[in-house]
């Protein structure tokens, strides 16, 4: 006699009120689905309600995260576009209601992907500008003293993404927003303080709609702002002046914020291994201690790239890696999830599986060098349709930053490399001092 296991509703997990669930996930994230998962399974369910944004969205959810934490699921999950919603997803986990790319479904989201992929998948050359912010960021370094890498690399990131969205504004105003974006992405800022420092960003952004086009016409700079603002003059009306702001804001935060935090952990990790910093060494030479450099000469890079995917791997930038809501019934496993539920790609769990990732919690850059790479294996940009519409340009962008840092200066570690902690949304290393050697 044939027997089938009965499908239920949920995965397991804990039962405690969302109250308390949402606390223990939020003091720490990382810490929080280690536990679960060992506890429950890898697929669990975590009641964390609307991540403490119940009073910034009207999305009516039921308030369950599924953890997904094998390739089979995220197959299913990405798979299933009919079913589910990233536009919603993304307004809980964000806690606001706007229209720019992460907000919108179906083929109004194609077509936002399609404007907005010219400037972002990694064909065009910012090489230039990011040689230009390197050099005058890596001359401000102290030399000999302990200073905070990941605050230097925030810096940098955030005038480099100004740069490249608004660069056709004056120096005085892409001084003045770069400045706006940090406090968004620090662990010294309260909610409020956050908040705070979105509305500002947008609202400076607002002010400086009108003439922007002219203003750019006049620099000779095509930035991604301008772009925009081309589109939404030739486009079907979607494209208002307020989601243009939106875009532009929410362009400028991802760039900075997500590009620091992975590079931090990148030279963390390369200024505690000898082996890697020396076969670092020996794949840059000497190509990029003279200028100027294209983006054609960071091509050939294989171990550096590597290094990347390796601590892109090791430290995902969340949790909750990429999050969509279940929008009509759909099957995972042995679970009927009803909608209103929330599926989470959790990279971290996924990319620390030690049938997956031999020695998962060693730092081996060699595991990416001439190796094809499964999307539902290494998936810390997302996956599927809604597959970061950025990641080209990030790393790019990264793979620039740190052949030139490492080929200018000598640096080293002034501590062991450290836990993660949450820094505004997103996780990132809990201290980063490092030395600039003499």
């Amino acid at each position: 006699m044939l027997t089938t296991t009965p499908v239920r509703r949920l995965p397991p997990g804990p039962d405690g009120p969302v109250a308390e669930q949402l606390a223990a996930f939020e003091r720490d994230p990382f810490g929080c689905v280690e536990r679960t998962a060992r506890r429950y399974g890898d697929m669990f369910t975590l009641r964390l309600g609307a991540l403490g944004n119940e009073d910034l969205t009207a999305v009516e959810h039921n308030g369950h995260w599924v953890f997904l934490t094998r390739p089979d699921q995220l197959k299913v999950m990405y798979g299933s576009d009919d079913r589910t919603s990233g536009a919603l997803a993304n307004k809980v986990f964000f806690g606001t209601e706007e229209e720019s790319v992460g907000y919108i479904d179906g083929t109004m989201h194609r077509r936002r992907r399609a404007q907005l992929h010219p400037a972002f998948s990694g064909s065009r050359d910012y090489a230039a500008i990011t040689a230009n912010a390197v050099d005058a960021h890596v001359a401000r370094w102290p030399r000999g003293v302990p200073f905070d890498l990941f605050t230097a690399l925030q810096a940098l990131t955030s005038d480099i993404i100004v740069e490249v969205v608004c660069g056709g504004m004056d120096a005085e105003d892409k001084a003045a927003l770069a400045a706006l974006l940090l406090p968004m992405e620090n662990a010294g800022c309260g909610r409020e303080e956050i908040l705070e420092a979105d509305r500002a960003v947008r609202a400076f952004v607002d002010e400086r709609l009108p003439g922007h086009l002219d203003r750019c016409a006049e620099a000779g700079v095509d930035d991604v702002f301008a772009a925009l603002l081309r589109h939404a003059a030739e486009g079907d009306g979607s494209l208002t002046d307020e989601v243009v702001r939106d875009e532009v804001f929410s362009l400028l935060y991802t760039g900075f914020s997500t590009t620091a935090n992975t590079l931090s952990w990148t030279f963390l990790h390369v200024l505690d291994d000898d082996r890697v910093r020396a076969e670092l060494g020996r794949e840059l030479g000497d190509r990029f201690r003279s200028r100027p450099v294209r983006a054609q000469d960071f091509r050939g890079l294989d171990y550096l790239d590597a290094t990347l995917m390796e601590a892109l791997r090791l430290h995902p930038v969340s949790a909750l890696n990429g999050v969509r809501m279940v929008v009509s019934p759909m099957r995972i496993d042995d679970y009927e999830l009803p909608p209103g539920t929330f599926l989470v790609h959790c990279a971290y769990l996924l990319q620390r599986d030690p049938d997956l990732y031999p020695d998962p919690s060693l730092f081996r850059p060699e595991r990416f060098v001439d190796a094809s790479v499964d999307p539902y294996v290494w998936g810390a940009f997302g996956g599927g349709s809604r597959t970061c519409v950025g990641r080209g340009y990030a790393r790019a962008e990264m793979r620039m930053i740190l052949a030139m840092v490492l080929s200018s200066v000598r640096m080293r570690a002034a501590g062991p490399i450290p836990a993660a902690r949450q820094q505004g949304i997103f996780m990132a290393p809990e201290r980063t001092r490092c030395v600039v050697e003499e």
